[in-house]
């Protein structure tokens, strides 16, 4: 069984917010309040209750979209050997942080605030792994932060912390920016906002994203090995009402659409529903082929979990679609879910 996805170097007054490799742990009551699904250009804002936030900035230069027919070629010959993409060299962050630095200078002056900035020599952080420039800034407010180019994930990162000149904006910026990782330590990703934290395998991407207040939704999907669907809803006494968890998973996912044959299991503690079924009918199967191409091994086995949280007052629902033939994965799926 794999490991969970429990949030790691943090108290229980810290919360864990992860996107697309990007990991760090935040005061527990600041939220996310942006994502992009950009995975070449990422961006993420975490505001606090008060009047600082943070900004994370990312460009991933294995990840760029296909800009030419002869490209997208290229790409896909390289997903096929499985071979690793060639990159250039580090990048000279200096020139990055200056043009970064001088639109921050612009929204300053505009509001007719002076502007100062100060940046560290340059320096080698996690284990040699990242080439770093450290900044700061005044201006109208006051902000601290880092950029850096990561050897291992070849991503540029820029990320800052800022705030009124009253705030404490070095002590949380040395908090956040103390275990903030910019790729999977193993060959899972952990993602991780509000208070849902899950895991996909390492190859799945985030097709689409639902986040409202009282529901949470992620789809990822893989050319090979289909898709993952992770669903949370909020007050679950009010949102299954008197319907059983087996009667709300036939309900509210695709399994009676799968004819899916149900079991009890458990589930983080807690009591819960598992679903097996096939996807079936013409049109369903379609999709499936062309969702894998150019693979011929189309995810028509499907499976679900769902349970309640009593600590929280959760309901969640895991869904997977694979080949036939593929390894399993909803147990661990299920395990590296946090729940309470």
């Amino acid at each position: 069984m794999a490991p969970k996805a429990r949030r790691t170097n943090r108290e229980d007054t810290r919360s864990l917010v992860g996107w697309d490799g990007i990991r760090f742990t935040v005061p527990a009551d600041w939220n996310v309040t942006g994502v992009s699904t950009d995975r070449s250009n990422g961006y993420l804002k975490v505001d606090s209750p008060g009047t600082m936030f943070l900004q994370v900035k990312w460009a991933d230069r294995t990840a760029r979209s296909p800009r030419s027919p002869a490209d997208m070629i290229a790409r896909l010959v390289q997903g096929l050997r499985r071979q690793p993409e060639q990159t250039d060299g580090v990048p000279d962050l200096r020139p990055l942080l200056d043009a970064y630095l001088k639109e921050t200078a612009k929204r300053a002056k505009k509001e007719r605030h002076s502007f100062e900035c100060k940046v560290k020599p340059p320096t080698t952080e996690a284990g040699g792994e990242r080439s770093t420039l450290h900044f700061s800034w005044t201006g109208g407010g006051i902000g601290q932060g880092k950029i850096w180019y990561c050897s291992v994930c070849h991503r540029t990162v820029i990320a800052q912390v800022v705030g009124r000149p009253k705030d404490p904006v070095g002590d949380v910026a040395a908090s956040i920016f103390g275990d903030m990782r910019d790729h999977p330590d193993e060959p899972w990703t952990v993602w991780g906002l509000f208070d849902l934290v899950v895991a996909v395998p390492d190859g799945y991407v985030l097709r689409s994203h639902k986040l409202l207040s009282g529901y949470m939704k992620l789809e990822f999907a893989h050319r090979r090995l289909g898709r993952i669907v992770f669903e949370r809803w909020g007050l679950a006494n009010v949102a299954r009402k008197k319907f059983t968890v087996q009667e709300w998973l036939g309900q509210t996912s695709e399994a009676g659409r799968h004819q899916a044959q149900y079991k009890q299991v458990e589930a983080n503690g807690h009591a819960a529903t598992q679903a097996s079924g096939r996807v079936r009918g013409l049109l369903g199967v379609a999709a499936a082929y062309k969702d894998a191409l150019p693979s011929l091994r189309p995810a028509l086995r499907y499976e679900a979990c769902a349970w309640e949280c009593d600590e929280t007052n959760k309901l969640y629902v895991i869904q997977t679609w694979m080949p036939m033939h593929a390894a399993v994965v909803l147990g661990d799926l299920v395990a590296r879910c946090e729940c309470h």
